[in-house]
């Protein structure tokens, strides 16, 4: 089963996104007083600012009963589900079982932010890694 997303609604808020493990497009929750909630799927969409989390704890679960559970995932700002023109693009990935972190697919250096995520056709897009720390005026 999966749930339309109200995009007038849900973009310029502060998402999370992650890999639904049953129906494998994304799952995206938003902020709602103390609770993460539930606000659709989809299998494309942007999100600006990414960060990447894995809760280590999580993963050690599913090392130790080798049976999936969401404990990683992408925090971000929702944008429009496409955009009129890509930036230079990069596939990135997680896999439990091999590394304790988000990475480029085609060298696994680990990224832990960027500046966008993009996601086609289920296929996760990342732009150019910035490992610079933001700066924070207050």
């Amino acid at each position: 089963m999966t749930k339309d997303i109200d995009w007038q609604v849900c973009i310029g808020l502060l998402t999370r996104c992650y890999r639904n493990l049953n129906t494998g497009n994304m799952s995206l929750t938003q902020q709602i007083n103390k609770s993460w909630i539930l606000i659709g799927h989809t299998d494309n969409l942007v999100i600006k600012y990414p960060r990447f989390y894995v809760s280590e704890r999580g993963r050690q679960r599913v090392l130790k009963d080798k049976c999936k559970n969401v404990h990683a995932y992408c925090e971000g700002v929702l944008s429009s589900p496409s955009l009129p023109t890509l930036p230079p693009l990069k596939e990135i990935h997680y896999c439990p079982y091999s590394q304790s972190y988000f990475s480029w697919k085609e060298t696994g250096t680990p990224i832990v932010r960027a500046d966008l995520i993009i996601v086609i056709d289920n296929q996760v897009l990342c732009t150019t890694d910035v490992r610079q720390p933001q700066l924070s005026l207050f």
